[in-house]
């Protein structure tokens, strides 16, 4: 890590607003407000623990990498980023499914959807990052053949998502 560069503040500022805008909108199309805010909740808290957890593991793999403040600071702002980028997931799906609660019922074409939707946006956004030297792989990192970025990172979004989900689902006050 050379230095922090803001640049990397951008998508998750127009997230955060898209994640605020979106949140008030189906706040306004369900009944149950305590039970939506919750839900919410649930699927932001989970996101952001899994996704830390997530990054301080892979960390390593990411070149100059170390177990201290510095870098550990990049991996809280980095969850943060990964927690706003499944809640616009959640409420963009919600948008097309016309239902906030679309990730109740998983099904195999959600799960399909999700791990696409995760791919593509993991391999545009690491391909993009590494390109501008936001970042760069270590020699350790297994890379995913024809598409040029590393595995686990790709994992990430389009694993973690639908564990998320299934947690949030489990964890709701009330089906949903």
């Amino acid at each position: 890590m050379e230095g922090f560069k803001w640049a990397v503040l951008i998508l998750p500022g127009v997230s955060l607003l898209g994640v605020i805008l979106l949140y008030f909108y189906f706040k306004n199309t369900v009944k149950d407000k305590v039970a939506y805010r919750c839900y919410i909740w649930t699927i932001a808290l989970t996101a952001f623990f899994l996704n830390l957890v997530w990054e301080l593991s892979h960390g390593p793999l990411y070149e100059g990498y170390q177990y201290d403040w510095p870098h550990i600071r990049m991996c809280l702002v980095a969850s943060v980023t990964d927690m706003l980028t499944l809640l616009i997931m959640l409420f963009g799906f919600g948008l097309f499914y016309k239902n906030i609660y679309w990730a109740q019922n998983l099904s195999f074409d959600k799960i399909l959807l999700i791990v696409i939707t995760g791919g593509t946006g993991t391999t545009l956004l690491e391909r993009w990052h590494i390109a501008t030297g936001h970042w760069e792989y270590a020699a350790a990192m297994p890379m995913v053949p024809f598409v040029g970025v590393g595995l686990t990172p790709l994992l990430q979004f389009t694993i973690l998502p639908i564990i998320i989900f299934i947690i949030g689902k489990a964890l709701s006050i009330q089906k949903l």
